[in-house]
């Protein structure tokens, strides 16, 4: 019953997005996060909810009178360029038991749809839809797995949707704690007082499901917007009167297990987790020094052959950092997006991925100087402030985790991106501020 509500559902949706690709676009972006899926369990398992959306938007954007052009800017050519550079890699990849051609298969699908993103989303209406279609997908999850976990006093398990990359729960805390902030970036824009209400309690739920997630890189990614957030606070005394007693009440309701596993974070070089973590880091370095320009291809690190080579000839090259010798009978992921890219795509790969997110922060501060004054632009400021805890989060907390090719934050380099597009249009359009006809 559960699959053919879901079907009629989708079916239903699909003719809205005709003459509107962009409406496709969202349910690109719907689809893909939510991983329908995960939620049905007959007949529809077997339906590719994600694949006829991509197909049909495409068609349609081909069929319309929307233009079929990229914008080429800074961070749409580095994604061109990232993405041809990763085609590269993969062509010479080292280690074939990874399936890299289907790593690579989803890597360019997410480079694909930031491209389509750009083009598309090209105004306020737009890029707005666009976050409320990813906090309906993956902010859905995030406020089912929060419920269950506050409605149980704190014994639900929580983990992302299954048959996806949010599955672990420390991934699944990252995606979390990058979309928080734009859920309050929403709440303050929204006009109606029921949805207000909704987008608020929905960001109180989703923080209790980031701490549920027991995630320690997730508290780290929390405490790192906190002191973003403080830095850049103008009242900094209300801002600690709130957020003092937040830790305070964490801390002391938060069961044993809980404090337990954070406590780990001070002695990380006496838990194997971390240094399970150390080790593959040190793996995909190697990798590294021997394919300096194109790395070893997507997952090489995890390939059983190459992370034995390793194992056996080079890795005592890295001694000086103490850890226990590899897992000789499996191999692990990088944990950790930079050694991921590192070990995946070399030096020049890192540098790109780097060179990416470097122009996504610039972006945000071009947009947050360019606006300064301008009412009819005051909206766009508190989106590029909002984005910029977002990447805080991202490359903070994925430090250690293996979410490099995490579709949601390419999707925002592309939003933060057209942002700025869109700002500098309107600045050339209209350089001053329209003054209201009753004013005086």
């Amino acid at each position: 019953m559960r699959d053919l509500a879901f079907v009629m559902g989708f079916l239903a949706m699909l003719p809205f997005a005709f003459g509107r690709p962009h409406i496709g676009a969202l349910m690109w972006c719907w689809t893909a996060g939510l991983v329908p899926n995960s939620y049905v369990f007959g007949f529809a398992t077997s339906i590719r909810f994600n694949l006829i959306v991509v197909l049909l938007t495409l068609l349609i954007w081909l069929l319309s009178k929307e233009p079929v052009r990229v914008p080429m800017h800074r961070t749409t050519i580095l994604l061109i360029i990232f993405g041809i550079f990763g085609t590269i890699s993969t062509a010479f990849a080292i280690g074939m038991e990874g399936g890299v051609w289907e790593h690579w298969g989803n890597f360019a699908k997410i480079i694909f749809f930031a491209l389509v993103v750009s083009a598309l989303f090209n105004n306020r209406t737009r890029i707005e839809a666009l976050i409320y279609a990813v906090f309906l997908s993956v902010g859905f999850h995030g406020v089912e797995e929060g419920l269950k976990l506050i409605l149980s006093g704190g014994g639900h398990h929580i983990f992302g949707p299954e048959i996806s990359i949010l599955t672990d729960n420390n991934h699944f805390a990252l995606a979390i704690l990058c979309i928080l902030p734009l859920v309050f970036y929403l709440y303050r824009q929204a006009q109606q007082r029921v949805l207000r209400l909704a987008l608020l309690g929905s960001a109180g739920i989703l923080f209790f499901t980031v701490v549920g997630t027991f995630s320690r890189g997730g508290l780290i990614g929390l405490l790192a917007i906190a002191i973003w957030a403080f830095i850049h606070s103008a009242r900094k005394g209300r801002y600690l009167a709130f957020a003092i007693p937040v830790a305070i009440a964490l801390i002391s309701f938060a069961p044993d297990r809980w404090t337990d596993r954070m406590d780990t974070i001070s002695t990380a070089n006496q838990d194997e987790s971390f240094m399970g973590r150390v080790i593959a880091w040190k793996q995909s370095t190697l990798i590294a020094f021997d394919n300096p320009f194109l790395g070893g291809g997507f997952h090489a690190v995890q390939d059983f052959g190459v992370w034995t080579h390793y194992r056996q000839t080079r890795f005592h090259e890295l001694d000086f950092i103490p850890t226990d010798e590899p897992d000789p009978l499996a191999p692990h992921a990088a944990h950790s997006i930079y050694f991921q890219v590192l070990g995946d795509m070399g030096f020049v790969g890192l540098l790109l991925f780097g060179l990416l997110g470097l122009s996504a922060w610039r972006n945000t501060v071009i947009v947050a100087k360019q606006v300064k004054g301008r009412t009819d632009l005051e909206w766009a400021g508190q989106l590029a402030q909002y984005a910029q805890y977002s990447l805080i989060a991202y490359f903070v907390s994925g430090a250690a985790l293996s979410m490099a090719y995490f579709e949601f934050i390419y999707i925002l380099f592309a939003v933060i991106a057209a942002l700025r597009q869109l700002v500098e249009r309107t600045i050339r359009e209209t350089p001053t501020v329209p003054v209201p006809s009753n004013a005086r």
